[in-house]
């Protein structure tokens, strides 16, 4: 299925989704004026370049700025100014989920992506990067997002799925076989401030290397869910991000076809591990999916976990009608076998890590078992068990999550100058990682949003 822009405008419409425009667009203040000051006292300030606390600090924020960060001795009141008092609390920068659609899957339930995007903001994840939807859809994410800051998070937005012919997902796929055809397509995602571009399964090798020059030469970030065109090939032709650790385990595996083979030890694992390191390759595990949606939808633990409770009605109803799907395809797949490859990712995960391979934090909400936002909390755990140290995986899931969304210099860091999206904890994430879970409160914008 082949879209034109007109044809993929005509399907996405605003209209055509059902979405309606909310009150923040209409309602002047939804974002804090220049002149509000809110001062966070006394708090241990989570510092993602060192990855160390510092002690007894305060921020300053002005609008939506961080104005000042500095010992709570040398930073006055501003008059007027809003305090919280950050005793015994360890203050990060908002938490960035890596992979996430705002459309894909949803479109599947019949829901649009208000209604389970505030979940991240409740969750302290303040920023998420698409990693395929469609686009006007993603735009108007952004505006209801821009308007309601409280409500919505940060929106990095992602070409459709750059595919072959058929596309895998007509809801949020392009066709793309011509590798002729690239330059216009990549001036058209630029022309909708596209950061990055997703090449998925059906792709060629062609049409890769060259959404891989030209995207680059736009200043975009390029990434892949890839089959027919080779990962290494994909990580020699300098593509930025393998997404998802099965781009890397279905390739050396031992036994072609079966996706349990993998073994983290052999010797087509290391050679894929040194391509990566001498390319400076990023990887996505996105352990979640395999967890919650690929490897055990038929396990009641995973199914009735109590994270899932969160989610819109309709979009638990569709897991479960996907969870029988997907039990039909591993019912003779032993549970100990399916237990042994997913210890055997997390493995392959903490072997990256090692060899210098920089790890995203990224969850695929709201694939079945996936929630928005509670799933970012437990993809670091998953982390944390794959051998990351806490401290690793915290400025993993910020200042690195921030970096290949090439927003540094805006979000991921508690620094003067930052954008101030920031997360409130009553425990030290560093002794646990589980602690980001402990959320006192999530500003957003320079605005204050009390936990639930």
């Amino acid at each position: 299925m082949t879209l034109s822009r007109r044809d993929f405008m005509a399907a996405g419409g605003f209209a055509a989704a059902g979405l309606a425009l909310p009150s923040g667009l209409l309602r002047a203040g939804a974002v804090p004026r220049a002149e509000d000051a809110l001062l966070i006292t006394n708090v241990s300030v989570f510092d993602a370049r060192t990855r160390q606390h510092r002690r007894a600090q305060s921020v300053l924020v002005r609008g939506d700025r961080i104005v000042a960060v500095g010992p709570s001795t040398g930073i006055a009141t501003p008059l007027g100014a809003r305090v919280l008092d950050g005793t015994g609390k360890f203050l990060i920068p908002g938490l960035i989920d890596a992979h996430v659609h705002t459309t894909h899957v949803l479109h599947a339930a019949g829901l649009t992506g208000d209604a389970v995007l505030p979940l991240y903001v409740q969750y302290g994840v303040t920023s998420v990067r698409s990693a395929g939807d469609q686009l006007p859809s993603q735009r108007f994410l952004q505006r209801m997002s821009d308007a309601e800051p409280q409500k919505y998070p940060r929106i990095f937005m992602c070409s459709p799925f750059i595919d072959g012919a058929p596309v895998r997902h007509p809801d949020s796929g392009w066709t793309l076989t011509d590798p002729d055809e690239v330059p216009a397509f990549v001036a058209q995602m630029k022309a909708w401030d596209v950061g990055t571009l997703k090449l998925y399964i059906g792709a060629s090798r062609e049409v890769g290397r060259r959404v891989i020059a030209e995207g680059h030469e736009q200043g975009m970030r390029v990434s892949g869910h890839l089959q027919r065109y080779h990962p290494l090939d994909a990580v020699a032709d300098g593509i930025d991000v393998l997404e998802h650790i099965y781009t890397i385990a279905d390739f050396v595996r031992d036994v072609p076809d079966d996706r349990y083979s993998f073994r983290p030890d052999s010797a087509a694992t290391q050679e894929f591990i040194a391509a990566l390191v001498k390319h400076g390759t990023t990887v996505d595990p996105t352990l979640m999916v395999f967890w919650g949606t690929l490897f055990f939808p038929d396990d009641p633990a995973v199914t009735e976990h109590p994270d899932n409770t969160i989610v819109p009605a309709p979009l638990r109803a569709w897991w479960r009608g996907d969870n029988v799907v997907r039990s039909a395809a591993v019912r003779d797949v032993p549970m100990e076998r399916r237990r042994q490859t997913f210890a055997d990712y997390q493995t392959l995960v903490g072997m990256l890590h090692r060899a210098g391979v920089p790890i995203l934090v990224g969850t695929d909400a709201p694939e079945p078992q996936v929630p928005p936002g509670a799933s970012l909390h437990h993809e670091m755990e998953f982390l944390v068990e794959s051998g990351m140290r806490a401290d690793e995986v915290l400025a993993a899931a910020t200042l690195g999550n921030a970096r290949v969304l090439q927003a540094e210099d805006r979000i991921g860091t508690v620094e003067p100058g930052r954008l101030a999206d920031l997360v409130l904890l009553d425990a030290d994430p560093l002794a646990a990682i589980r602690n980001t879970r402990r959320i006192a409160a999530v500003v957003r914008a320079g605005l204050l949003r009390a936990a639930p």
